[in-house]
């Protein structure tokens, strides 16, 4: 590439300092293509399992962190296939930006996006520094400054295959036992959120079995109905009805009560002393795992206002974009001031946070939660219709039960993501000793 290639930022590039290596360094190695499949019945590449089958895209890679959604601890409907995951791969994102993850053991065995591509044989002591590297300056920049690529960065396979990749260095055995041990404990916590969802999911179904049957299906599938006069909304709205007419049957049935009865919505407090210390929570921080990203925005560097009262201990935060919700526990003391952003309902409930925070998740709430929403495209919840939404109330031991498994399982993955935290900063180091550059070694967090 350098012999034709004539652009002089390409030639002052760390880019070009790596491709200088190409001869001297092993290439990457076999890189596999993600699944190229339409979802236009109409079209060649159609295939029906892409209807069902859960796939991991874009959005889930992170630099060094696969983000997962419930559907990929689904089993898999499509397995077996070479686009499939397997563990030790190393997932590389090629669409917009680079960037790496590793897959672990207990990763379920889902088709990648064909935007991905899949790094796959390598030993684990190499898949670790590969993927390392990969989310590097000197990597991303090589493979992002391939002469085709116009606008919107995408990078070939045969540019990955071909990406020299410096010496695995000593002292990464160990280092990549320890990870891959962390990692499992950090995808295990996943997999144990998982089964608290559906024990949730399949308590609350049996609860109110053909309550409403028209909540099960989205707001916008029926074009008329017929509703009591108490269900009536002033401005006719269908979603709205639907959910008054469903919140006064659990109500009368004994089976919910008001989330005003349970918690106080998003209660007002003094400013902060010092706003200018305090971070701001967003709707994109929080991880779709009952967490949030710890690295925030400072308050001055906010384009929208926030709350004023800080996050607090079981606080259980809700985003009110009912298009995709998110919940998130605050299961310890935050060590600094946490203002949540105004598209964010926080809920103090009284006992038991962990637990609703479980069913604030569940199809039945959320099946009321997206019927709420209003405004353009009718995306947002607004935070006077949040007291509309009624709860059902597990007994004691059952909600102390969820509460106190939730509270462990987010510790606990806490716990294993600051130990990969510690080991990316040895990795930084083994990384400058081999790629001297003063803006190298520079990671992303792990939450």
């Amino acid at each position: 590439m350098l012999a034709g290639d004539w652009r002089p930022d390409y030639h002052l590039s760390r880019a070009a300092w790596l491709g200088r290596h190409a001869g001297a360094w092993a290439p990457l190695g076999r890189c596999l293509d993600g699944w190229r499949v339409s979802s236009n019945p109409v079209s060649s590449g159609y295939d029906p399992r892409i209807e069902r089958a859960p796939v991991y895209r874009l959005r889930h890679i992170e630099p060094m962190d696969l983000r997962t959604e419930v559907e990929h601890w689904l089993p898999p409907l499509v397995a077996d296939e070479a686009f499939c995951v397997q563990p030790g791969d190393v997932l590389v994102r090629r669409v917009g930006s680079v960037a790496a993850a590793l897959v672990g053991e207990r990763h379920r065995r889902h088709p990648v996006d064909g935007n991905l591509g899949i790094v796959r044989g390598l030993a684990p002591a190499l898949a670790l520094w590969a993927a390392y590297c990969l989310n590097q300056p000197h990597y991303r920049e090589y493979l992002e400054s391939e002469p085709t690529i116009g606008a919107l960065v995408r990078v070939g396979l045969r540019r990955m295959t071909e990406m020299p990749l410096a010496p695995q260095p000593e002292g990464m055995d160990p280092l990549a036992r320890d990870w891959f041990q962390a990692l499992d404990r950090d995808t295990q916590g996943l997999e144990q959120i998982y089964r608290l969802r559906q024990e949730v999911a399949e308590w609350t179904a049996d609860l109110v079995p053909d309550l409403y049957p028209s909540m099960d299906s989205p707001p916008e599938g029926a074009r008329w109905a017929w509703f009591s006069p108490p269900d009536l909304e002033d401005q006719l709205n269908m979603a709205l009805c639907e959910q008054r007419r469903a919140a006064r049957a659990m109500v009368e049935s004994g089976v919910g009560v008001p989330i005003g009865a349970l918690a106080q919505v998003s209660p007002r407090a003094p400013k902060a002393g010092d706003p200018a210390v305090c971070r701001v929570l967003r709707i994109g921080d929080l991880d779709r795992q009952f967490g949030y990203d710890e690295c925030l925005p400072a308050w001055d560097a906010m384009a929208w206002r926030s709350q004023t009262r800080a996050v607090a201990r079981f606080d259980v935060l809700v985003s009110t974009f009912a298009v995709d919700p998110k919940v998130a526990f605050v299961d310890r003391p935050t060590d600094a001031c946490v203002l949540p952003s105004e598209q964010l309902v926080t809920l103090c409930f009284h006992r038991h946070q962990g637990a609703y925070a479980l069913l604030m998740e569940s199809p039945l709430v959320q099946s009321q939660w997206v019927r709420l929403a209003t405004g353009a495209g009718q995306r947002f919840v607004q935070p006077g219709l949040v007291g509309r939404v009624v709860l059902p109330v597990p007994e004691e031991r059952m909600a102390a039960d969820w509460h106190h498994r939730l509270a462990d399982v987010l510790a606990k993955r806490r716990d294993a993501r600051r130990q990969m935290r510690g080991m990316l900063d040895e990795l930084g180091r083994l990384y400058r000793d081999i790629h001297p550059d003063d803006h190298v070694g520079q990671r992303e967090p792990i939450e």
